[in-house]
């Protein structure tokens, strides 16, 4: 006869908790090996690792150690799944190649290109995969139909590599999902078709779905969020999707796939209230067809095997235990993808559900005294938010402060309008159509904006974060096993709140130094001296950017507010100010004064947001270092916004920093007419417009006689920034420019005798002060 604990320990799978320990060791090795890893192991690794492995087999007879052995053999798996991944990548041919294939997906309008999907047969060694592929949106000619064979000559070549210093590892994508080379081609009349379009039934039924979305009489809010909800179309506006992100809900853009999980939870609810048979059997039919529908990509796949798994255990009446459904799940992935351990959506999904399923009771025990029966319900929101805490301050530089409210509101609107949309999708019924729009308009421009508050979260140290990730997998064990856990629950609560109520584990700067990010063709400038607090000039041109630099902001341990200055009204140096204003709260807000009748900042203010005009003479002082407005003079009306743009100088200690914005020229030569730049010894000049040939003045440039030149722009950028003739000058003058593109970022420190400079891909370098000023 089971007793009540015994049939507990059979229900929570308390058996086959190391099974969780073992994957979490396995998510842990991406996140240790470099992105540049070739797939050599060493032979110290084999030498160390294997004795060591076989040394731990013996621990199998023992319950109490078996997680060792299993833990080091997952590791051990993912690390040769990765090994044998890189030297498969590296073998693929690379640079122009001829490549013929069928195009695999609908086209969808991403930004100024059309994007889809090309499955290769040639040439042999890339048989089989299947690419992304990207055309011009103002193309001569309509491309090729789903379905469509096409010959191409096209340029493959590696996904770049996240800066190794923000600890950004993103996906991982060329391990990840098999796509080790993008494809861009210049224009439609490069592909050559080979054939009449023969699509598969599942591309004709995503054709005609997106075809009859296509047709919808629906806004830009509501026609973007209709489309990811029940396409998995990504936004056409970035913005919309930003809110979302940063409300907490990120998942429900199919990013963690549990929008599959949620329409299949769903349909087994329904079909369990109308008392059917097969509800386990009808709930996996509607995640197979749903996911048919919208592409069986990475996170679908991940959010149909948890759906899966939910929906057998409920048909069994948990004799499938959830840990071994949720676990088996993610296993099931893992075992394909090993380098899912650094896919946000997989760590957000898992402990997300770790909160939910075993969490809730442990915090509802601590609640109770205070909340009475409303202590396990709002122990059901509180616990899948605090869970994920650690995970987003370290992918996303904070935590949304309306996160428990926003899952409150948003998923069972998501759980009910993607159904609704599908349908409609099919039968579009005039009135419910429209009301399903306003709905969605309503959620995307009102609703979730107004549930965006972040906090701001440094995480300069690691190591609390990382504690209070696996305290939540401990806790979710020890209640598996029915062990005690109200210590262990008063410490992480303790310590979530402790973070938070103190943004985070800062680090402050000990020196000057100067952060270019790689925010791709743009600018964004990290400024941070001792005792003061941190200066951000310029923020990319996107929200994507803006959520960058809040991962940049924790990453370096700032926890203050920072004083953001914008240097001209231009998107790609002012396109991720609101979202940044939305991530990360602003000390001052600082732009250029210009004579403009309209004003040129509202593309890019947000809202009720005044900032502070800047001219020339206009001086502060912060943390020691003392800045100073050189351009503009005076509040111009120009038709280059370029030539308003505000040029900085900052001095501190014996080191001078130029930052110029997009000044051309001219400009420079104004400057010098002024009287600037002034003797001063040790320099280091941000050139102007991104390198760009009406920048960087030779004169200009000897008269600065910099010791280190920043240039930013973007990787194989559209405008082929920087310019040779700019590189020359800086060569002539003896100084080899740092580029922010090819070196995945820039940081410039101050040091003893020089400066130290630190690159996105690993690279260092130290430039050794000069002793006088050259004649």
């Amino acid at each position: 006869m089971l007793s009540r604990s015994s049939l507990w320990q059979r229900l929570s799978g308390a058996s086959l908790w190391p099974l969780a320990w073992g994957l979490a060791a396995a998510c842990a090795v991406p996140w240790l090996l470099p992105e540049r890893w070739e797939g050599q192991i060493p032979a110290r690794w084999l030498l160390i690792g294997g004795p060591l492995f076989l040394a731990s087999l013996p621990l199998l007879r023992f319950r109490r150690w078996f997680l060792v052995p299993l833990a080091l053999g997952m590791a051990a798996l993912t690390a040769l799944g990765l090994a044998r991944r890189a030297r498969w990548e590296s073998a693929l041919p690379m640079g122009f190649q001829t490549v013929e294939g069928r195009i695999a997906a609908p086209w969808t309008l991403q930004g100024e290109r059309l994007c889809s999907q090309i499955d290769l047969v040639s040439p042999e060694s890339m048989k089989g995969l299947s690419l992304p592929l990207s055309l011009p949106a103002e193309g001569e000619q309509a491309p090729p139909a789903p379905g469509t064979p096409v010959r191409l000559r096209a340029e493959l070549r590696p996904i770049q590599p996240a800066p190794i210093f923000l600890v950004e590892r993103p996906l991982w994508r060329a391990r990840s999902n098999e796509s080790p080379r993008r494809i861009q081609v210049a224009s439609s009349q490069l592909l050559e078709v080979l054939g009449p379009a023969r699509p598969s039934w599942l591309l004709r039924l995503q054709t005609f779905a997106r075809r009859r979305f296509e047709a919808l009489p629906l806004g830009p809010t509501a026609k973007d969020l209709w489309g990811a909800l029940a396409l998995g179309i990504p936004p056409v506006d970035e913005a919309h999707f930003s809110v979302f992100a940063e409300s907490g809900t990120i998942h429900i853009l199919v990013v963690s796939g549990l929008q599959v999980t949620l329409i299949m939870a769903a349909v087994e609810a329904l079909l369990r209230r109308l008392r059917l048979r097969g509800t386990a059997a009808g709930s996996i039919t509607a995640g197979l067809l749903y996911s048919a529908l919208v592409g069986f990509s990475a996170p679908v796949w991940r959010g149909l095997f948890m759906g899966i798994a939910w929906a057998l255990g409920r048909a069994t009446g948990w004799k499938l235990p959830p840990v071994a459904g949720l676990h088996g799940a993610l296993l099931l992935w893992w075992l394909g993808h090993p380098a899912a351990g650094v896919e946000p959506g997989f760590l957000l999904a898992w402990w997300a559900l770790l909160g939910l399923l075993w969490g809730a009771e442990p915090l509802a025990g601590l609640l109770s005294p205070l909340l009475g029966r409303l202590a396990l319900p709002f122990a059901r929101l509180a616990a899948p938010w605090l869970s994920t805490l650690p995970l987003l301050a370290l992918l996303h530089g904070g935590a949304p402060w309306w996160g428990i409210l926003a899952n409150l509101l948003v998923l069972p609107l998501v759980a009910f309008l993607t159904p609704l949309c599908l349908a409609l999708i099919l039968l579009p019924l005039p009135g419910l159509t429209q009301g399903a729009g306003l709905v969605l308009t309503w959620m995307g421009d009102r609703l979730v904006p107004a549930l965006t508050g972040m906090a701001p979260l440094a995480t300069g140290l690691l190591w609390p974060w990382l504690l209070l990730t696996l305290g939540w997998l401990a806790l979710a064990h020890r209640q598996g096993r029915q062990k005690r856990t109200r210590a262990l629950v008063v410490g992480m609560v303790a310590l979530s709140l402790g973070l938070l109520v103190f943004h985070g584990t800062g680090r402050a700067p000990t020196t000057l130094s100067l952060e270019a990010v790689d925010v791709g063709q743009g600018d964004a400038l990290l400024l941070r001296v001792p005792g003061g607090d941190a200066t951000l000039i310029d923020t990319g041109p996107s929200p994507w950017t803006g959520r960058r630099l809040a991962r940049v902001l924790s990453r370096r341990g700032v926890r203050e507010p920072v004083h953001l200055i914008l240097t001209h009204p231009h998107g790609d140096h002012a396109g991720g100010w609101a979202t940044l204003s939305r991530l990360w709260p602003l000390a001052s807000t600082a732009v250029p004064t210009t004579a403009d009748e309209e004003d040129p900042w509202a593309l890019y203010r947000p809202a009720e947001v005044d900032p502070n005009g800047l001219l020339r003479g206009d001086a502060w002082a912060r943390g020691g270092a003392a800045f100073s407005v050189r351009w503009p003079p005076n509040p111009f009306a120009l038709p280059d916004a370029n030539m308003v743009s505000l040029v900085l100088r900052v001095a501190w200690r014996d080191r001078e920093l130029w930052l110029m914005g997009d000044a051309l020229g001219i400009q420079e030569r104004d400057l010098m007419a002024l009287g600037d730049p002034g003797p001063f010894q040790h320099r280091l000049l941000k050139a102007g417009h991104h390198g760009s040939r009406n920048a960087s003045d030779p004169g200009w440039v000897a008269a600065l006689d910099p010791e280190v030149v920043i240039i930013p722009a973007g990787f194989r950028n559209r405008f082929d920034h920087p310019h040779p003739e700019t590189q020359e000058t800086f060569l002539r003058q003896g100084v080899r420019p740092w580029i922010t593109g090819s070196s995945g970022g820039v940081r410039v420190s101050s040091v003893e005798g020089g400066w130290r400079i630190e690159t996105g891909d690993g690279g260092a370098a130290f430039t050794p002060l000069r002793n006088s000023p050259r004649p």
